[in-house]
């Protein structure tokens, strides 16, 4: 069939309609553009890119072609300002969810970029942004705790458990910093006070490696019951205020079912990676974490006294009854020596 220019009278003048067909030249053109600027693009790519840049345009390609068409078939129906109107609607739910949601979206949205990464390049390119992804991960996992510690602090109850969790995570934190002080000096780790507060702070790490032991199991076994407690909850507020005293909002959890399950598995993601990755860490750098610890005690908890009488490269701390570690700096880090009784 021909295919013939339509003209139409507006108010400005006569006005020519672009016929299906030159739509259809318009478009093979442009395709033919984008293939060419496709073949020089593939000319200086890495060889190891290659294959999986080439499939990834060609998918993306193949769905614009396949858009225009059918806008070019069916304008009415495919019209690009409907399309618009719906990015914007998008948009606008993405910005009335809540933050935490909006950061588990973040997480979730992110994963199909990052298997990307992995089969284009998993060394170069996929390592170094799983780890900023982790970091980042564990950035949301830390707005959770905030999150919660926050509406813990608001109720009695929740103050008292703040309290319970804090006296418990320090006394772990000392615990785990004392016996690697212990470990190196052989002496009791209350004799260095300033590096056990230092290494108190940077033992946190073992706390989550705790709480996600406990967290784990007790989250798989009560999601169910939060699951249905939720739902319970936003459909009988006021049952539920009459059983257990609480007053629930009349808008409930929004995605309380999706939270619940997401939660479930991102922390079990969380608490499996994160022991390994910072077991990981202390053994290759056990050396220089052996070194910062010994300068630490050498410098903040050590004095040059003459109550032994050693080199000047000495120094040394009190363990009372005029008994006294020493401690020498070499060029392989901090050596410490067994106690002795030293008097002036």
């Amino acid at each position: 069939m021909r295919s013939t220019k339509r003209t139409t009278k507006t108010a400005f003048g006569k006005h020519t309609a672009i016929t299906r067909r030159e739509k259809f030249l318009e478009l093979t053109k442009r395709v033919l553009l984008v293939g060419i600027a496709l073949f020089f693009f593939l000319c200086i790519t890495p060889a190891q890119w290659r294959l999986v840049s080439f499939s990834t345009t060609v998918i993306f390609l193949g769905i614009a072609i396949a858009i225009s068409v059918m806008q070019i078939l069916h304008p009415e129906k495919y019209d690009l300002n409907k399309f618009t109107v719906f990015l914007g609607g998008i948009v606008n739910w993405y910005d009335n969810l809540e933050r935490h949601h909006q950061l588990y979206l973040n997480v979730i949205l992110f994963l199909p970029f990052l298997g990307y990464l992995y089969l284009l390049d998993p060394s170069s390119l996929f390592a170094p942004t799983a780890i900023v992804f982790f970091i980042y991960c564990l950035g949301v996992a830390a707005h959770d705790v905030y999150r919660i510690y926050a509406i813990l602090y608001e109720t009695t109850v929740g103050k008292g458990l703040i309290a319970i969790a804090f006296a418990v995570g320090s006394n772990l934190a000392l615990s785990v910093s004392g016996k690697i002080i212990g470990g190196m000096a052989h002496v009791p780790p209350t004799t260095f006070p300033h590096t056990l507060a230092f290494l108190a702070i940077f033992a946190i790490p073992f706390l989550f490696i705790a709480a996600g032991a406990i967290f784990i199991p007790v989250s798989v076994a009560m999601a169910p019951f939060f699951i249905y407690g939720s739902t319970f909850a936003t459909k009988a507020p006021r049952l539920t205020k009459w059983i257990f005293g609480v007053k629930v909002n009349d808008k409930g959890s929004r995605y309380a079912v999706a939270t619940v399950i997401f939660q479930v598995i991102f922390y079990l993601a969380i608490w499996t990676l994160t022991p390994a990755t910072f077991f990981l860490l202390l053994n290759r750098y056990d050396q220089q974490i052996e070194w910062a610890i010994g300068q630490s005690i050498y410098e903040f908890d050590m004095y040059p006294g003459t109550e032994c009488k050693m080199g000047l490269t000495y120094r040394q701390a009190s363990l009372g009854d005029e008994n006294y570690i020493l401690a020498s700096k070499q060029s392989t880090g901090i050596t410490f020596e067994s106690p002795k009784k030293c008097a002036l």
